[in-house]
């Protein structure tokens, strides 16, 4: 019988433990989020979909996005089977299974034209939204415009979603006391200003780097969040919006774009260091779930504690991303002549919806 090397024996550990971390928490009994309807950007898989599972064991009605169909069907069957329901045929999509606590919609977050469809298709599915978790993000790129002529880090990461909580202010709105969570990064350390609109949009050359890339899009988050919370408490004090750093997180694909070798290389590592995807959800259910009052608005969560932002995210460079973020929308939409008068009317309608 073959002797297994200290090697193999400590991987053969590492694996099983963070098996055993990935394992979901809360029991069948937990239906804190009963009633609540979730809406997570990147929930096919890694994070959003961890946390999806959490949801809908909680008891929530949970909406997924994904932009491939096969890989959103995938996502369905999985939050499902981890609350030990059989498998259907059928899913629903946008619009279809009265009574249904999941539905799946197709959206690209970098395209305008399908954010605008995507928030309606959400409009005519729910009469309410009370939790929003911007989640999806990509890393790791190089320098690449979207299909809007938008740097794709932050696009993805921030731009997005900006316009997508614009659109579902209504919808949070009608709920009795809504919450967005921005999902951040400790890594928006690594920036200390948002560029000018022109750097973003590829007419003014910089110093680009995919991790200053990142980083950017990260900062941005923050500033976000501290930018929407001003106004959300003069405009519409029942939706409340916090960041959350869900820290080193394995399993996610955030590193998709790294090396394959890389990534084989570095994964005992990772694995050792790392937090499970049941750790990096704890601040989103935090945030989601605590009495409002334990919260504070436009605050970083990292778990269940608040953390002070670095002094970088300040109210003079939050203001400056809103203004750049709105510019960037305005600019899109000039710019997208296949726009309908419905589109560009749903347009017109989001911007009078906040203090600008």
């Amino acid at each position: 019988v073959p002797r297994e090397t200290p090697t193999v024996i400590l991987g053969a550990l590492i694996s099983s433990y963070g098996r055993l971390l990935e394992m979901p928490s809360g029991s069948d009994e937990d239906q804190s989020m009963r009633g609540k309807v979730v809406l997570i950007t990147g929930s096919t898989a890694g994070l959003g979909l961890h946390a999806a599972k959490a949801f809908y064991k909680r008891g929530a009605t949970v909406l997924l996005t994904c932009r491939d169909h096969v890989r959103g069907r995938s996502a369905v069957e999985a939050v499902k089977a981890s609350a030990g329901e059989e498998k259907k045929e059928e899913t629903a999509a946008a619009g279809d299974g009265e009574g249904e606590r999941i539905h799946l919609f197709e959206v690209e977050l970098t395209d305008y034209h399908s954010l605008l469809v995507f928030t309606q298709e959400v409009a005519a599915t729910v009469n309410k939204i009370d939790v929003v978790v911007c989640n999806a993000g990509v890393m790791g790129l190089p320098f690449e415009l979207s299909r809007e002529g938008v740097e794709r880090h932050f696009h993805s990461n921030h731009l997005g979603h900006f316009v997508m909580i614009n659109q579902l202010l209504p919808l949070l709105s009608a709920a009795p006391s809504a919450r967005v969570l921005v999902i951040t990064s400790g890594l928006y350390k690594g920036s200390d200003h948002i560029p000018a609109m022109k750097q973003l949009m590829g007419e003014t050359t910089w110093d680009y780097d995919t991790r200053k890339a990142y980083a950017i899009s990260k900062l941005a988050n923050c500033l976000y969040a501290r930018a929407l919370a001003r106004r959300l408490e003069a405009e519409l004090p029942t939706v409340s919006v916090y960041a959350v750093r869900p820290g080193f997180v394995r399993g996610t694909e955030l590193g998709r774009e790294t090396h394959w070798l890389l990534r084989k290389v570095a994964a005992p590592l990772i694995w050792m260091v790392s937090r499970s995807l049941e750790q990096g959800i704890t601040g989103y259910l935090h945030c989601a779930c605590a009495p409002k009052d334990e919260l504070k608005s436009g605050s970083l969560y990292f778990d269940t504690k608040e953390e002070q932002y670095l002094g970088s995210v300040t109210e003079e460079e939050s203001e400056h991303l809103w203004r750049v973020s709105l510019e960037m929308e305005e600019l899109i939409v000039r710019r997208r002549e296949s726009l309908t008068d419905e589109e560009r009317r749903l347009f017109q309608e989001g911007r009078q919806r906040l203090v600008l």
